[in-house]
Formats: C-alpha cells, structure tokens, sequence
C-alpha cells in the first residue's frame, strides 16, 4: 500500500529497498520492536517543528559495507513522550 499509493506521490524513488536507502543515508532509525516495529524515526523530523529538518543532512558515502547492530533499548517510546508544547514551539521559532 505505501509503495503504490504513497511513495509515487510524495518521492521519486518507486523502490522501497531506494527509498529506505536515503532514508539510511540522512541518519533515519529503524524501530525494531513495539507496536511500531519497522518503522523509521529521525530526532530532527518532529510532527509540528518543520523548521528542524534543515539541520538535517545526507551522508555522501555509507560507510564501510557493514551496518552497526541496532539497540533496542536505545530506541526512543513515542507513546511515553510527552507532546511538544505550542510554547516550547514559539520559543524555538524565536531562538532558531
């Protein structure tokens, strides 16, 4: 469902294995367990705060061909975040 209705709207890649290639190459995590098991996170690709994604940046060469064992433990529970504050948000508009 992603692959056909999704990624031909929004990004140029029509292969998953590309898309989750860049996805890698600018610093994205896959979540290996929980209910979101699978999916990719990125600590700059907040709902709400668009203005962090151009601290983001895309590795120009990957590594060494060996990819670093994921930690489970080190993965970040969405579900126990507390929501960004409109606040906090106004004051990282103002600072940034």
């Amino acid at each position: 469902e992603f692959v056909r209705e999704v990624m031909p709207q929004y990004f140029r890649q029509t292969k998953l294995t590309s898309f989750q290639r860049q996805l890698n190459l600018y610093g994205f995590k896959r979540i290996t367990r929980g209910k979101d098991h699978g999916a990719y996170y990125h600590e700059l690709f907040l709902r709400e705060r668009k203005e962090l994604c151009r601290l983001m940046t895309r590795t120009k060469v990957k590594g060494t061909g060996c990819k670093a064992a994921n930690n489970p433990d080190s993965e970040p529970n969405f579900y126990e975040m507390q929501p960004v504050s409109e606040q906090m948000m106004i004051i990282s508009q103002r600072d940034g």
